[in-house]
This record gives structure tokens, C-alpha cells and sequence, in this order.
């Protein structure tokens, strides 16, 4: 039997046994979590679906609502599904969960073709099997997110990296990198470092990659022309939003940024400051905070909740700018939260960002409603959990070996900008859906393949 018709039959069984299992999941998620033609509805869908709906009946990118949320975040997934509305029209979410799936297929392809270049045929295959069938590198291929489609584009970023057979190598490097960016601009980390090599190497990769990031630079300039300021990298947060995200949130965030790691826990807390505007209310928020933070925390508490109170008001109005008292809120906010840095030091940058780091890793990645209650205590499925945990911590030792031992520089600095990477998500970001760590997937099971392959050199050199 051919290596293609092995890896044939990894992919059809892949599929197959992802589409069985998750309308399994479907079944079991009614009515807790509401989905759309097979696909499962998130909260952050309509910034990415409602301005691609604009861009077909009016030809401009905008969401039909108050606020930009639409201008400031990037349209890579947007635009995808763009193109299964065009494609779908009533049926585009049929039409998107097709397309995920082919690219879910197309991530076990690239995947077996990575193997390939640092071990055998025989490893390669075992590894893509592992990958292709493991629910943890698929389990968000039926949601309506980014993540969805994420492997694929990491993994082909990957593979033109360090390919240099391919004919049309530069050229996959450019688009792959243009894909990457303007879907997660989180991953920018990942071009910018290879940037950096190639540039002190003055290898003609440089140019693909430069030329790979100008759609997210123009798209950046584009927003800031629109919103007159910069939105970062999580953009969120506009002065022109009606909506909760707007700065006073932003500050609140970095205040429990001191101390919070779980993200559940402060959204939990935003939002019943945001509809209760009681004592009680604040008490309860004050709960989940640390004794030492609650004297300096209570009265900016009760600014944010009389500020969403008056914030009402302008319900299904646009704004623009600052509402009145807004910008004094933010103020108060910024000198609670200096203080609090100031009298916290060992929370703030040692001890809230290990927990984040560890709550970061110490995942299975075993998302799917059926694993998470009808079946959670069953064998299989804490089989597969302790098994899909051992490899992500297996990918993060192996990943430690390629930074430190790997003869390849490409490698080295793979490895160092999925740590980047991992550390701006713990010391940053902090406050992580587990879901972030979703798209480092496919990096550390590819770690494992090259270190396996040469813990098998070493051991046959030894014999």
C-alpha cells in the first residue's frame, strides 16, 4: 500500500470519525447552547458574520449596529465566511462547516508532510494518526470562531517556512503569512521573529514576509483612520462602542489583571456590576477579590456600576467620544489600579501569571459538550483526557529541547515564538479562555515528532 493511500485513509477516518462525533455533541448541546445549521454559535460571531452580511448587500465592510466593532477587528474569518454566504446564501453555514472540515483535512495532510522532513514514514504516519483522530486537535472545527480554521494556517505557515522544494516556495510563504496574521493578529510573533533571522541572513524569504504582513498593516492604518487611535492587537474597545467594552472596562481589566486570572470570574463580575447597581451586588463581586484589594477596590466598583447605570440612557444610540463622567471614571480607576501594583508586586508579576500560565496548560483540550458532562466519567473519555494532556505537556518539554538542542535555527525560533507566545498569553494577557492555547497545538505534537526522531538516533546509535 502507497503512502498516499495511508494518509488517504487517515483522512477519510479522521473525518468521518470527527462529523460522527461531533453531531453526537450536537445532540446532547440543545438546548443549552444554540447552533446554526450544524455549526455552534459564540459570542464573538457577530463582529466576524454581520460585516461580511454588509459587504454583500452594500459593498462595505461595517456591522449594522452602533459602534465599530467590525471596523477595528481583522476580517481573516470574516471573510471566509464572506465567501460561504456568497457561495451558501441561506445555506452559508452548511457551506462554512464544509470548508472548515476540508481544512481540518488539508491541517492532517500538512502535518504528515511536516513529519516527514525530521523522521521516518512509519513515525510520521503513527503522529498524523494521533493528530487527525485525537478530539483535542479538532475540537473546535464545528464552532464559529477563528480557531476553527486556525490549524491549517499555522501548519501551512510552517510548512512553506521550511520547505524549500516547492517551486512556488516564497509565494506560499507570502500568502500563508498574510492568512495567519489577518485571522489571529496574536500570531504576528510567529513572522516577526523569522523576519528578524532572515533579515540578518539577507535571504530573499524576508521579502515574502514583509510583503505577507502589509494586509494586516493596512488594515491596522485603515482602522486607525476610521477610529483615530491604534486598537492593539485585541480589539475590543472603542470609545465609539455602545456596548460594555467600552475604556471603563479596559481599565477594570487591568486592575484585576493584579490578581485575576480566570477570566469566567471577572466577565461573571462585569456583568452583574453592569445590571445591579445595589451594595449587594459589590459585596458579591468583592467575594471572589482578594481581602487586601477590597477597601481600595469598593469605591470604583461603585463608580462602573452608577456609570452603566447613566450608560442606559444612550441605549440604541451611536456614540462618539467620551460620555460625560467617563473619562473621570477612568481616571479613578488608573490611580486605584497604580496603587494596587504598587502594594502588590509579587501578585502582579510573579504569582497571577503562573496561575494563568498553569491554568494555560493544564488543559486537556477535550472542549466538546459530550466530554464535558454525559460522558465525563466514563473510561474512554478520562483515557483520552490523560492522554491528550500528557502530549500537550509532552509538546511543551520537547519544545524546551528544540530551543535548547535543535541544530536548526528555523526550529529554535519556532520554539522561542510559541514561548513568546505562551508568555505574552500568562504575563499579559492573563485572563485566557482555554481556547487560546487551541492553535500551539499542532506546533507541540510537532516537537514531539523531531524529538522523538532523534531520541530514536540517539538509541540506535548507542546500539
Amino acid at each position: 500500500m502507497s503512502t498516499r493511500t495511508k494518509l488517504g485513509i487517515i483522512v477519510l477516518f479522521a473525518l468521518v470519525t470527527l462529523i460522527v462525533l461531533n453531531e453526537i455533541n450536537l445532540t446532547f448541546l440543545e438546548p443549552h447552547y444554540p447552533y446554526k445549521q450544524g455549526l455552534i454559535t459564540t459570542a464573538d460571531e457577530y463582529s466576524y458574520f454581520s460585516a461580511a452580511e454588509q459587504l454583500l448587500k452594500t459593498g462595505e465592510w461595517n456591522v449594522n449596529s452602533t459602534g465599530e466593532k467590525a471596523y477595528i477587528r481583522t476580517p481573516g474569518y470574516g471573510f471566509i465566511y464572506f465567501v460561504a454566504l456568497a457561495l451558501g446564501g441561506t445555506h452559508a453555514f452548511v457551506v462554512l462547516k464544509c470548508i472548515q472540515l476540508l481544512l481540518f483535512a488539508g491541517s492532517i495532510v500538512l502535518f504528515f508532510r511536516l513529519a516527514r522532513l525530521f523522521t521516518d514514514e512509519k513515525l510520521s504516519l503513527i503522529a498524523t494518526a494521533i493528530y487527525a483522530l485525537l478530539p483535542c486537535f479538532s475540537g473546535f472545527t464545528y464552532y464559529t470562531l477563528s480557531e476553527s480554521v486556525l490549524p491549517f494556517f499555522v501548519l501551512a505557515w510552517i510548512y512553506s517556512l521550511l520547505v524549500r522544494t516547492e517551486k512556488n516556495q516564497w509565494l506560499m510563504l507570502l500568502f500563508s503569512t498574510a492568512a495567519l496574521v489577518i485571522i489571529r493578529p496574536q500570531l504576528i510573533v510567529f513572522p516577526l521573529i523569522m523576519l528578524g533571522y532572515y533579515a540578518v541572513k539577507r535571504e530573499k524569504a524576508v521579502f515574502a514576509l514583509l510583503l505577507g504582513l502589509l494586509p494586516f498593516l493596512a488594515w491596522q492604518v485603515r482602522t486607525m483612520t476610521i477610529i483615530g487611535e491604534w486598537p492593539g492587537l485585541h480589539p475590543i474597545y472603542s470609545t465609539n462602542n455602545n456596548s460594555l467594552y467600552r475604556p471603563p472596562h479596559q481599565e477594570m481589566t487591568d486592575v484585576f489583571h493584579i490578581w485575576e486570572y480566570r477570566g469566567d470570574v471577572f466577565h461573571g463580575n462585569m456583568g452583574l456590576l453592569s445590571g445591579d447597581t445595589t451594595q449587594r451586588a459589590r459585596e458579591k463581586v468583592l467575594q471572589t477579590v482578594p481581602k487586601g484589594y477590597r477597601k481600595d477596590l469598593e469605591p470604583v466598583l461603585q463608580e462602573f456600576q452608577q456609570f452603566r447605570w447613566r450608560q442606559q440612557s444612550y441605549a440604541g444610540k451611536a456614540l462618539h467620544g467620551y460620555l460625560p463622567g467617563e473619562e473621570r471614571l477612568i481616571q479613578n480607576i488608573r490611580q486605584v489600579r497604580e496603587k494596587l501594583r504598587a502594594e502588590h508586586r509579587i501578585d502582579n508579576l510573579i504569582l497571577t501569571p503562573l496561575k494563568s500560565f498553569k491554568q494555560l496548560i493544564g488543559t486537556s483540550m477535550m472542549n466538546l459538550y459530550v466530554f464535558q458532562a454525559p460522558y465525563k466519567q466514563t473510561w474512554v473519555v478520562l483515557g483520552l483526557k490523560a492522554i491528550s494532556f500528557g502530549l500537550i505537556l509532552l509538546g511543551l518539554l520537547s519544545g524546551i529541547w528544540v530551543l535548547i538542542r535543535s541544530n536548526d535555527p528555523r526550529l529554535k525560533l519556532l520554539a522561542l515564538a510559541l514561548f513568546a507566545s505562551i508568555f505574552y498569553l500568562s504575563f499579559f494577557q492573563r485572563m485566557n479562555e482555554e481556547r487560546y492555547l487551541y492553535p500551539y497545538l499542532p506546533v507541540l505534537l510537532l516537537f514531539v515528532v523531531v524529538y522523538s526522531s532523534h531520541l530514536g538516533k540517539f538509541t540506535f546509535k548507542k546500539k
